[in-house]
């Protein structure tokens, strides 16, 4: 009989002592960035330690969940992310020129896209669990991804779009699809790449990416934001300005602390601070791939490989759109940036690793890399 919470429950400290040191340091980040009053909590601050607190209380939760439930769970999970992305579009408000969040009241917003993430690696994973990665039942579980993905680019929201679709390749590659049909799969996707870009990304979106390939453009309007996040970066030095509320080359950038989150811990911790929040999400990735390695079924294997690979992606899209290494598409740093979803839903996929990680009894790893490469 499946019982709802772990039969063993051993955690997995080095994942929950990452995670708290991001959570943290996000704290500690946003209290600075938006210090009014020397010493203070601003109202943004004290919303992000509320939030940061729900998110520790819902991956500690997670972690005591029986994967058996959640694969049960899977069907409910995915059409419920289903029916709110398209609630996010019927009701949603818009915000920087997308329709993203839905409002609950008293300032509250729900940003239903960071938990279809979830949803869909759950899904997938549970579709795969008994089935063998034929061309069937590999495009079926495609589809699982394209339907939620298709939704997140009426929205728009290029990010979480590009997200999506390395977490299917992941998922895939973890299921254990021939090389040859991923190759096949890489092809069609590469060639259909062109006209989904002329379709599908508008112009602000365009713009952004001209603005990536020339530095120089438009200093002053659309390039006047990334010229402040090098000028933050470079101003933070080997220990950085403090934590103090000082004055930031990111004051007049509104998203500061959400979209270049990575910038203004560069800002305030320097370039060790920097290199520390680094370490933290290699360890994370360490420990999930550790995580989806040592599952003892399908289904584990892929969530903690498909889990993972959403939290460790989304931090080097973040990271190298601050660096100027990959093009402005409004990613969050997970664990670190404002936004309750976000946090709330990086949480969770933590602590959905970590249930895998502590329920599943270990399991040989030359079982999975027997199927994988044998």
């Amino acid at each position: 009989m499946i019982l709802a919470v772990a039969r063993r429950a051993v955690p997995d400290v080095w994942l929950l002592l990452a995670v708290a040191g991001l959570v943290a340091a996000g704290t500690l980040m946003v209290r600075a960035a938006t210090m009014e009053t020397p010493g203070a909590l601003s109202d943004e601050a004290w919303r992000q330690l509320f939030y940061a607190g729900v998110g520790l209380l819902v991956l500690l939760g997670a972690s005591r969940l029986h994967a058996g439930v959640l694969r049960q769970l899977a069907p409910a999970i995915y059409v419920a992310s289903l029916l709110s992305l398209v609630a996010v579009l019927a009701l949603g408000s818009d915000e920087y020129g997308a329709r993203r969040w839905i409002a609950l009241g008293g300032g509250v917003t729900v940003q239903p896209s960071e938990f279809a993430k979830i949803a869909v690696v759950v899904a997938v994973a549970a579709y795969a669990a008994e089935r063998d990665g034929g061309v069937k039942a590999t495009l079926t579980a495609l589809a699982l991804v394209a339907v939620p993905t298709a939704l997140v680019v009426v929205e728009p929201d290029l990010g979480t779009t590009l997200v999506l679709g390395v977490a299917a390749v992941v998922l895939v590659a973890a299921w254990g699809v021939s090389w040859r049909l991923l190759g096949g799969l890489g092809a069609l996707v590469l060639s259909v790449l062109p006209i989904a870009f002329a379709l599908a990304v508008p112009d602000y979106q365009r713009e952004r990416l001209a603005v990536f390939l020339d530095p120089g453009r438009d200093p002053l309007g659309s390039g006047f934001t990334l010229r402040q996040v090098e000028i933050a970066l470079g101003g933070g030095g080997l220990t950085g300005r403090g934590l103090d509320g000082a004055t930031s080359a990111l004051d007049g950038v509104a998203t500061r602390a959400s979209d270049f989150a990575f910038a203004q811990i560069g800002e305030q911790m320097g370039l060790l601070g920097a290199l520390l929040v680094l370490a933290l999400y290699a360890v994370i990735a360490w420990r999930g791939l550790e995580a989806a390695i040592s599952a003892p079924d399908r289904f584990g294997r892929m969530v903690a490989a498909g889990l993972t690979s959403i939290i460790v992606l989304q931090a080097c899209m973040h990271v190298g759109v601050n660096t100027r290494l990959f093009p402005a598409t409004g990613i969050p740093l997970p664990f670190i940036s404002t936004g309750g979803s976000a946090l709330v839903g990086m949480c969770l996929s933590a602590g959905l690793i970590q249930a895998i990680a502590a329920q599943a009894p270990p399991k040989p790893r030359a079982s999975w890399a027997a199927e994988r490469w044998g």
